[in-house]
């Protein structure tokens, strides 16, 4: 992504965003699904790591969701949901097991036009494995439990740390803006009926504080 959106990272901003993206990230034993769910994102990675699991055996449908949002519309030219079903098709997967849902530009909206898709194709998916970036894996079990409840999900994720998680198009900068925004969407979604509520530990919720603080307000909701 190419702007103005830089800055040094500090260590101690590192050491409270690195404590938000541990409490972001979480992780269940997976097995073998009806479909392999992924709200799409800025990474390819987790595409890939999606194929993976296909490959392996563990689905035999994997649907992409996603258009384009404030990260991504400086990335892919079409959607995200393209992007990665090109990437994967790029590594193998055949696309007559590739579903994609491109219009969504947030989690509800994914999980919203992914259920409406899914029932059109008559597609009946009891058990789902879910795969998201892993700073998102905590945000998106806590939707699915409120919107998508009806379904028994397996939250999961490539195995990377947040000094890992910049990219060719997203710094770490940008990065830690991402999580305060998503640890700000916990906080709040559970009010407006989005997700189910979660406890906040008081040390998070410190170190939300402080990044706000420091200016890492991006990706914060504009009515809060």
């Amino acid at each position: 992504m190419k702007h103005q959106f830089d800055k040094k990272v500090t260590e101690e901003e590192l050491c409270f965003a690195s404590s938000i993206w541990d409490f972001l990230s979480c992780n269940d034993p997976i097995q073998k699904a009806d479909l392999i769910f992924v709200p799409c994102s800025h990474d390819l990675r987790i595409a890939a790591y999606a194929a993976e699991l296909y490959r392996i055996g563990f689905a035999e449908y994997i649907l992409f969701s996603g258009g384009l949002n404030f990260f991504t519309k400086h990335i892919f030219s079409k959607s995200e949901a393209l992007a990665f079903s090109n990437h994967i098709i790029s590594l193998g997967i055949p696309k007559e097991s590739i579903i994609i849902e491109d219009k969504s530009t947030n989690t509800g909206e994914n999980i919203l036009f992914s259920k409406k898709m899914l029932s059109s194709m008559n597609l009946h998916v009891p058990n789902v494995i879910a795969i998201q970036k892993p700073s998102m894996t905590l945000r998106l079990k806590l939707a699915l439990a409120k919107q998508w409840n009806e379904a028994c999900f397996y939250i999961s994720s490539p195995n990377y740390k947040l000094l890992e998680a910049p990219h060719s198009h997203i710094n770490l900068f940008l990065i830690i803006n991402e999580i305060v925004g998503d640890l700000q969407r916990i906080m709040e979604y559970p009010k407006l009926g989005f997700q189910v509520k979660t406890q906040i530990p008081e040390s998070i919720e410190i170190a939300f504080q402080y990044l706000v603080s420091k200016g890492y307000d991006l990706h914060l909701l504009k009515s809060f």
